[in-house]
């Protein structure tokens, strides 16, 4: 709900009401046109936005806001091409003054014009992420993934790391199952909402946001605000939630303990396959007790209008003297008329066992490899400052299915920077000299004679010398080095392309493979920005990864760290050491040692902590 003043909520619930609409035609050039509402034609202006489908309450929808809207302009209908339309409501209050409240913010796709109206037609910015999606090899945060989707479809993102972080699984690091059907990066933005538990929108300011559905009420719509109105006899609920592993080919199925309610069917998510079981497992049961929150009665009425509501809200509807909450899944705002709202849902006692998994059969089926040409593609989220030390640029996993051939290819935009160095270099002058001319007694001549004498001086040049930066590239390859190829290139200051390219020969049967590319420098700095690095590994029986295992890659460096120049801690040193242990499996150990300080205020200080946890089935927390 859009946040509002107390005298706006007062204002609206009224018997009668003061209001009236306008808004800005923005063109190309960004030249605004604005109109008022005497140029709208009566009953021909809406706005529609939908977070579910027609039947059932979805998470993960990213349905696009849309406009229809006849005015009375003179505007020529050619020169909106790829123009913007925003509109705003105008509420007078008690005190007589004006509450504005945006209504968004969308591109005109759609403009026809008879003799006096121009008929305009729109979408919100939603639409912009129905762009190609070609990476099928990254990962990040949900912030992280949202922010790239964002930069590359040219809109902003209306939310903190902190409010996303805020969502069920939210800390989680999301990587991308090969083998997903996401094609454009609307497509992404649907599995990381669903992942989060939420959908997806554009906010009246024009701002992608995800949502939850609410859990308190916004507002109560009496039967005075009713036209008319059709409530549901049933409550829809959820006790559980069916989602598809791809990599084994399950329905996995998770519940509370007396499940007797709906069951949501969240398919196959490419974002929620890779890792151990554990996380997997941990993530949807973090989507069951968030989905199991959703509960309300569907309902379908026509009222006044309150255009501060958004789909999402939870309403109160007085209803023969109670009070039902409902969720708003469909909103219609009609301008200058009456407002359709919309809650959707399933009966639970309708429910039947088969409902637990209608969904996504074709991702239960058995995939069937062929000869086409598969390409596995990477793109860096991340800028790198490259330095003397190998540096992984590139990382990409795949499976073959058979013993197969593939290659690597890869093209990165490097801005360089050399360093630099002073030369001296000896110089040559010539130069002519006026010389006074003696006669032979060794006397001047009276007047003095002069003739010109051709002289030679050395002079001392001091000039910058740019010092090529040199970049090694090297090529891993299942963890081995490759020794006998390892690529060297030079470059002088500037942005400049790094291509690569490398053959990969006699991959075995039904294994995991993993390419890498790493650089270090010999001198002068280099930096790869961010989506710079773009690679790909294409080949024929290229398939999905295998299950995970168990190896954790860890590139990291540290220095010794010693704090020896305060005066309370000036006698304190530390030290750390990484060792390679063997894991034992079910059980934790950890063990912090003791640490002395015998600085001169901790003299009598000490502290030793030891933490150990074990197997409950052994009989210990």
């Amino acid at each position: 709900m859009y946040p509002t003043s107390n005298e706006y909520k007062k204002a609206i619930k009224k018997n009668s009401r003061k209001f009236y609409w306008t808004g800005n035609i923005i063109l190309k050039d960004e030249i605004i046109i604005p109109f008022t509402n005497k140029d709208i034609l009566k009953g021909s202006g809406y706005i529609h936005r939908s977070c579910s489908g027609s039947s059932e309450l979805e998470i993960g929808t990213v349905y696009a806001g849309e406009f229809g809207i006849s005015l009375f302009s003179n505007i020529d209908r050619y020169s909106l091409e790829d123009s913007k339309l925003e509109l705003f409501y105008h509420q007078e209050l008690e005190s007589k003054k004006i509450e504005t409240i945006p209504m968004g913010i969308f591109d005109v796709t759609e403009a026809n014009r008879s003799k006096k109206i121009l008929e305009l037609k729109g979408y919100d910015y939603m639409l912009r992420f129905d762009k190609n999606f070609p990476v099928t090899d990254t990962f990040g945060t949900a912030f992280e993934l949202l922010s790239f989707s964002c930069e590359k479809c040219k809109v902003e993102l209306g939310m903190t790391e902190d409010d996303v972080k805020a969502f069920v699984n939210g800390e989680e690091v999301l990587a991308i199952y090969q083998d997903h059907d996401i094609e454009t990066y609307r497509d992404f933005i649907h599995y990381i909402a669903s992942t989060l538990g939420a959908f997806a929108g554009i906010s009246r300011d024009g701002k992608l946001i995800l949502r939850k559905y609410a859990g308190n009420i916004s507002t109560e719509i009496k039967t005075r605000e009713r036209f008319s109105s059709s409530i549901s006899d049933f409550k829809t609920r959820y006790t559980a939630i069916n989602s598809t592993n791809a990599k084994t080919k399950i329905a996995e199925y998770y519940s509370l303990e007396n499940d007797d309610g709906l069951t949501m069917n969240l398919g196959i998510n490419p974002l929620m396959q890779l890792g151990l079981p554990e996380k997997r497992k941990r993530m949807c049961e973090g989507l069951l007790t968030e989905i199991c929150k959703i509960h309300h009665t569907p309902f379908d009425m026509v009222t006044i209008g309150d255009p501060s509501l958004d789909v999402g809200d939870r309403i109160a509807i007085s209803y023969e003297e109670e009070k039902i909450e409902g969720l708003i899944t469909d909103i219609e705002y009609k301008i200058n008329s009456k407002h359709r709202i919309l809650g959707v849902g399933k009966n639970p006692y309708l429910s039947k066992a088969k409902s637990k998994n209608d969904k996504n059969i074709v991702g239960l089926l058995n995939q069937i490899e062929s000869e086409k040409l598969v390409v596995h593609a990477y793109s860096n989220y991340s800028a790198f400052n490259l330095s003397t030390t190998d540096t992984p640029i590139i990382r990409i996993e795949f499976a073959s299915n058979k013993e197969t051939e593939a290659i690597f290819n890869a093209s990165i935009l490097l801005n360089i920077i050399c360093d630099t160095e002073e030369k001296t270099r000896k110089i040559s002058r010539k130069f002519k000299k006026q010389v006074e001319v003696l006669n032979k007694d060794g006397k001047s001549y009276d007047p003095p004679k002069y003739e010109e004498k051709e002289e030679v001086e050395e002079l001392d040049f001091i000039e910058n010398i740019e010092i090529p930066t040199r970049l090694v590239i090297t090529y891993v390859f299942n963890d081995t080095k490759i020794e006998h190829h390892i690529p060297k290139e030079t470059y002088l200051s500037g942005d400049h392309i790094l291509n690569l390219f490398y053959p990969l020969t006699k991959l075995q049967e039904k294994t995991m493979n993993n390419f890498s590319v790493l650089i270090r420098l010999e001198s002068g700095q280099a930096m790869i920005g961010k989506d710079n690095a773009i690679a790909a590994i294409s080949g024929q029986s290229l398939g999905s990864t295998e299950a995970w295992d168990g190896k954790l890659k860890i590139d990291e460096s540290w220095k010794r760290i010693e704090l020896s120049h305060s005066f309370v801690l000036r006698k304190l040193k530390a030290e750390y050491k990484v060792e390679r242990q063997v894991p034992r499996p079910l059980v934790f150990n950890e063990k912090v040692g003791r640490f002395k300080y015998q600085g001169l205020m901790l003299e009598k200080y000490k502290e030793e902590i030891t933490t150990e946890f074990k197997d409950k089935e052994e009989g210990n927390a």
